[in-house]
């Protein structure tokens, strides 16, 4: 065929290439003397649904977690205040929640809708599929605006989901199934849409390094990096009360351990003194004392800027890392976007919190 190239016509092979899983089609203009490619575009038409979502979960949208307890147990019926109604970009078009980015694949008993209408309300089944579809999507699309995009992208196929893998109260992302699995003990995980970035914090951290967290130390800076990520991304959604709360809804019977009931906070006062080298040490736990450094990086900087720095640094990092490489990285991230403009206060700030050297 002859394909139209700076005003003239170029003899072309015209190739169509398929992919069921993710589902693609391409659209292939190649010169026929050269070999060189003249075009491609994908030739599916992404499709845009709606879905309801708590955004990102029932307790920072009513700015009270009391009216959401019947009792010790949280309420089944959320009132209708709570949701909100989202465009749902790039599906498939299969009916399902698939598209660019997220797949919700491998969750059994999957909801199809042909009309890409998922308008569920939390305790019907579907919502979980909708909520993760919706906020991996937006976190995602949020990163390449920070630039990791074409060439720097960080994950270059769409994210797997099962949202009802396990019925216990835990979540987790798998490295060799390239997986994300919720939980449905207790509140169903993926109802929270903090619990929902934190994991995806480590899809991303995976898929920069895999392997990520083979040290103690690396373990909890991937569960701080996972909860910093949570808790920037919604800041601007919540009142100063829970602003520094995060899965609020997910821990909402947790109310002997924080006030107000969450899973976690990102501003704990721990330093690296604090972190618990033993043999059976959580790494949760440990990981407290770098959500919390990086959380004070989020203040000094904004959010943009400190996200920016943040997601560069991972980079720098291998599957053993520790606390003072993690720190380096921040500091070489900022040399390299910014100019090491930010480095007075990164160093005060890694130094209160014994956090270093920082050679």
């Amino acid at each position: 065929m002859w394909f139209p190239r700076h005003q003239a016509l170029r003899l072309a092979y015209r190739v169509r290439l398929h992919r069921y899983e993710p589902r693609e089609e391409w659209l292939i203009h190649v010169d026929a003397q050269t070999g060189r490619l003249l075009s491609s575009r994908e030739n599916l038409g992404r499709v845009t649904g709606s879905g309801r979502v708590f955004d990102p979960n029932p307790v920072i949208a009513l700015g009270d977690h009391h009216v959401l307890l019947r009792g010790e147990r949280p309420t089944r019926f959320v009132p209708e205040e709570a949701y909100r109604t989202v465009s749902l970009t790039d599906l498939a078009g299969t009916g399902y929640l698939e598209g660019k980015r997220v797949t919700t694949r491998p969750t059994k008993g999957r909801v199809r809708r042909s009309d890409n209408r998922f308008l569920f309300l939390s305790h019907e089944r579907g919502f979980e599929e909708v909520m993760a579809y919706f906020h991996i999507d937006r976190a995602l699309r949020y990163l390449e605006a920070l630039g990791f995009r074409g060439r720097r992208a960080i994950l270059r196929e769409p994210v797997a989901v099962n949202v009802n893998g396990t019925p216990k109260d835990n979540s987790w992302y798998s490295p060799g199934l390239k997986r994300i699995t919720f939980g449905t003990g207790g509140v169903d995980d993926a109802e929270d849409a903090e619990t929902i970035l934190h994991e995806l914090g480590h899809a991303i951290q995976d898929a920069i390094c895999p392997g990520f967290g083979q040290s103690a130390q690396a373990a909890a800076i991937g569960e701080g990096f996972g909860d910093y990520f949570a808790a920037s991304f919604f800041a601007h959604k919540k009142t100063p009360e829970y602003r520094t709360s995060i899965m609020t809804w997910d821990g909402i019977t947790w109310d002997e351990i924080y006030d107000p009931p969450c899973v976690r906070r990102i501003d704990e006062a721990y330093t690296f003194e604090s972190f618990d080298h033993g043999k059976w040490a959580e790494e949760h736990e440990n990981g407290l004392i770098w959500s919390a450094t990086l959380w004070e990086i989020h203040r000094a900087l904004g959010r943009r800027i400190a996200d920016r720095i943040i997601f560069e640094s991972q980079f720098q990092l291998d599957a053993f890392t520790t606390f003072s490489r993690g720190a380096r990285a921040i500091m070489d991230a900022d040399q390299n976007l910014y100019g090491g403009k930010h480095h007075s206060r990164l160093r005060r700030l890694f130094a209160w919190r014994g956090i270093g050297p920082l050679r």
